[in-house]
């Protein structure tokens, strides 16, 4: 048939590439498929899992596997992953799978090249500044962890994960377009933005019922809410732009309706899961490291007892900077929970490294997670561990990535941060916690925890 004359096609000038010595070595592995069902196998995040363990013993750091009848290079290499990431846009672009387009648009920023994404980023980034510089951001996360948090009272058991998400989205949707809980949509899109997130991980069959079809669905409610929104605005004319990013871009003129909601699209999508994992995954090492949780926790209660001198009770950017203990808890978490285990990317010309020969069009999968969890970078690296963020180590800051890097560096990355600190402060003042059963993170590829990570609450006083 066409399609197994296409695939055999495919492996066979994917297989020519091997022929050049320099190519990184590695395995066909089965026929037409591969090692893609191997390499998503289900594993830890703390872990490597057994392919890539095997993988790195039999040929190293660098190596070569069939992807879909694709041969792919697979870096475990800190070096070569840096060049990978800093050389974006001039030896290297994203590389995604086609059904991505569909789901997250033509306009959004992991789509955008050349002048459009650098234009675009400009934007993003004046926008991310002005909200760093404004005291009412931190206010508003402030203001979002209170209410979750006190709502957990009288719960017993939450979900950690769930309540993560709640969290994690109000932020990023205030923000994004100005949403709030009380909106009568803000469920519903919170609810389809995780049917989307599922989508872009799964098969892309687009049949009756299929994760994918649901996802295409929830793309189109994103989509029809967003715009909704942009059209009340417009209406209103011009001078009430909200401070949010659908006002920015309003404001900035350029823009047609498709191009932004994508944008926003994008820019929610870029925030959510990944924050909102991190507080699940702080959780969960923090409950299994009691002397970590119980220095945080001092650094937070000294934070409030020096503001109430000063008889200020509210969080500022300066005490998110000063929380330097929290930063090392952020730090081990993104390294060992390996939200971003890996970053696809494609070769633009022939390239050489290290003496290694990566040809023009050959995906390099970056893998993130193989050096977060090398030994030779990071002592012990299985072991949860803050206190190795104490002293400033270079090697170690370099080899961090969980934000990637280069031109494509996660731009509200330090937003995030302030996110997650303000969730854990109001978390670990409030409250003491204990897995109600066990659960643990599973890379599946996403990273998640099966259950939902649930825990026992109970309310703690510390006199403040």
């Amino acid at each position: 048939s066409p399609a197994i004359a296409i695939a055999v096609g495919v492996s066979l000038k994917s297989y020519r590439k091997k022929r050049n010595p320099k190519f990184p070595p590695g395995a066909m592995g089965w026929p037409l498929v591969g090692s893609t069902f191997s390499f998503f196998k289900p594993h830890p995040p703390s872990s490597l899992g057994d392919f890539m363990e095997q993988h790195l013993s039999r040929y190293g750091k660098v190596f070569s596997m069939s992807f879909l009848g694709e041969m792919v290079v697979v870096s475990a290499d800190a070096e070569l992953n840096r060049y990978v990431l800093q050389n974006e846009m001039r030896l290297f672009r994203n590389s995604l799978p086609a059904h991505f387009r569909k789901l997250i648009g033509d306009f959004s920023m992991a789509m955008l090249m050349g002048d459009a994404y650098r234009h675009k980023k400009a934007v993003l980034l004046a926008f991310l500044n002005k909200a760093r510089l404004q005291g009412g951001f931190v206010r508003g996360v402030e203001r979002l962890a209170d209410t979750l948090t006190a709502s957990w009272t009288d719960r017993g058991v939450i979900f950690a994960r769930e309540e993560a998400n709640k969290f994690s989205f109000y932020v990023i949707a205030k923000k994004a377009m100005g949403l709030t809980p009380e909106d009568s949509e803000a469920e519903q899109l919170r609810r389809d933005y995780m049917t989307l997130y599922k989508g872009i991980h799964a098969l892309p069959i687009n049949l009756p019922g299929s994760t994918h079809r649901e996802a295409l669905k929830a793309r189109a409610n994103i989509v029809k809410t967003i715009k909704k929104k942009l059209d009340e605005r417009k209406a209103r004319g011009s001078g009430d732009e909200e401070d949010d990013l659908l006002g920015c871009l309003i404001e900035e003129g350029t823009y047609d309706w498709e191009n932004i909601c994508d944008t926003v699209q994008g820019f929610i999508f870029a925030g959510l899961v990944t924050s909102s994992t991190v507080m699940s995954l702080a959780m969960y090492f923090l409950e299994n490291c009691p002397k970590a949780l119980e220095q945080m926790r001092e650094e937070h209660l000294e934070c409030m007892r020096s503001k109430k001198q000063n008889g200020d009770g509210k969080l500022t950017w300066d005490d998110y900077r000063n929380m330097e203990f929290t930063q090392n808890v952020i730090s081990e978490t993104l390294r060992l929970g390996n939200v971003v285990g890996n970053l696809w990317k494609k070769a633009m010309k022939d390239v050489e490294f290290k003496g290694y020969f990566i040809p023009e069009g050959t995906t390099v999968i970056t893998h993130l997670a193989a050096v977060h969890l090398d030994p030779s970078v990071f002592e012990n690296p299985g072991q949860f561990n803050p206190w190795r963020w104490s002293a400033k180590d270079v090697k170690k800051g370099n080899n961090l990535l969980p934000f990637g890097g280069g031109v494509r560096h996660c731009m509200g990355s330090e937003l995030a941060r302030v996110e997650i600190s303000v969730f854990l402060h109001y978390l670990i003042l409030n409250y003491n916690w204990e897995s109600v059963e066990p659960d643990q993170p599973v890379s599946f590829p996403q990273v998640t925890f099966l259950k939902d990570l649930p825990i026992r609450v109970r309310a703690a006083h510390y006199g403040l």
